[in-house]
């Protein structure tokens, strides 16, 4: 009995440790908070400074279908929501290609979805995700399709960002 309530004691001790140590917070996708953004307190994150990370590249993946109205409306979006915090040439342009050119769309759309906006992570409509990533994608001279962007997840999985600077 005794030994359970010290390992408890001590997995508790290396919690709050652990808490305490990360209190540096850095937006995701280099978002920069105004003066009266609204954020809650930072989630403490277990890094491995060991872990890798591997880019995967599709380049036999069909390119992401897109209608030039989502592209419409995700242009509308990303102006009243996302432009405040984010600069244009992080999302439009070589730096963007170089970053997601040939990835999956998913993987965009869902770091987008999860992540944004940074005092609200998914707290637009799933249609609103769509429209943004259709904007990027557009705005990164990717042909519109007459078919549009899902949200089915093994469609996203199916197609890369074809985009070019």
């Amino acid at each position: 009995m005794r030994k359970s309530r010290l390992f408890f004691l001590g997995t508790l001790a290396a919690a709050v440790g652990c808490a305490a140590a990360t209190t540096n917070f850095r937006p995701p996708l280099e978002a920069k908070l105004g003066a009266g953004a609204k954020t809650g307190a930072p989630v403490p994150l277990r890094i491995d400074p060991n872990a890798k990370v591997v880019i995967t590249r599709y380049t036999n993946l069909p390119a992401a279908p897109y209608t030039a109205a989502q592209a419409d409306r995700g242009e509308q979006v990303y102006n009243s929501t996302c432009a405040s915090c984010h600069q244009n040439e992080k999302f439009i342009g070589k730096e963007f290609v170089d970053n997601w050119g040939d990835r999956r769309v998913g993987d965009f759309y869902t770091l987008i979805r999860n992540t944004m906006p940074v005092d609200n992570p998914g707290g637009l409509k799933d249609q609103q995700y769509l429209d943004v990533t259709a904007y990027i994608l557009k705005a990164n001279h990717a042909p519109a399709t007459p078919d549009s962007l899902s949200t089915d997840t093994t469609i996203m999985r199916g197609r890369r960002i074809g985009v070019h600077p």
